[in-house]
């Protein structure tokens, strides 16, 4: 894995990746499978591995056995740099930031803001400006966790063949939000 720039991004947010890397990035690995490479059916990510999925990130890897020798530090890097820094999961009450991260890596990063958005009653659009920012910090789990959900039956209502992810889903968004650190 090209790791050498997002281990050097990382470690100049050197307390923030801590507390991730500690705290937060061992908690959804539970639910990406970890370091077990697996591929689901109807999942376009294809090859996974440490919530990575191939499909989406191959040009990060020379090649797939680079790919499937991914390790959990490399895993660690990419997921701060690519999903917790880009939706500024720093600037949220510590409560919220594992739950945060977590919408952010299982449906995206522009998703994932655009919900947060909603619970901040800032226009959702996606990017974090000024307004965004002044109000990042009030955003409770409660709200992120009732619109993540409210998304998931929607998406589940829209397209049927992911209907079958509803439940999975569901069961990580509660234990997430039960989860206590």
């Amino acid at each position: 894995m090209k790791i050498d720039r997002y281990k050097k991004i990382a470690e100049a947010h050197k307390k923030e990746f801590s507390l991730f890397r500690d705290s937060f990035f061992p908690v959804v690995m539970k639910w990406e499978g970890g370091e077990k490479l697996h591929k689901i059916k109807h999942d376009r990510g294809g090859w996974t591995k440490w919530g990575i999925a191939y499909n989406f990130w191959y040009m990060l890897f020379s090649d797939f056995n680079d790919f499937k020798d991914t390790t959990r530090d490399e895993a660690a890097y990419f997921a701060f740099v690519k999903f917790y820094l880009p939706i500024r999961a720093d600037l949220m009450q510590r409560d919220a930031k594992l739950y945060y991260f977590d919408m952010a890596y299982n449906m995206g990063t522009n998703r994932a803001i655009k919900i947060m958005q909603a619970c901040a009653g800032v226009k959702q659009d996606g990017r974090i400006g000024p307004i965004t920012i002044s109000r990042m910090y009030f955003v409770t789990e409660d709200c992120l966790r009732y619109r993540r959900n409210h998304f998931y039956y929607r998406l589940a209502e829209k397209r049927y063949k992911l209907k079958k992810f509803l439940k999975g889903w569901l069961n990580r968004s509660t234990a997430i939000f039960n989860y206590n650190y």
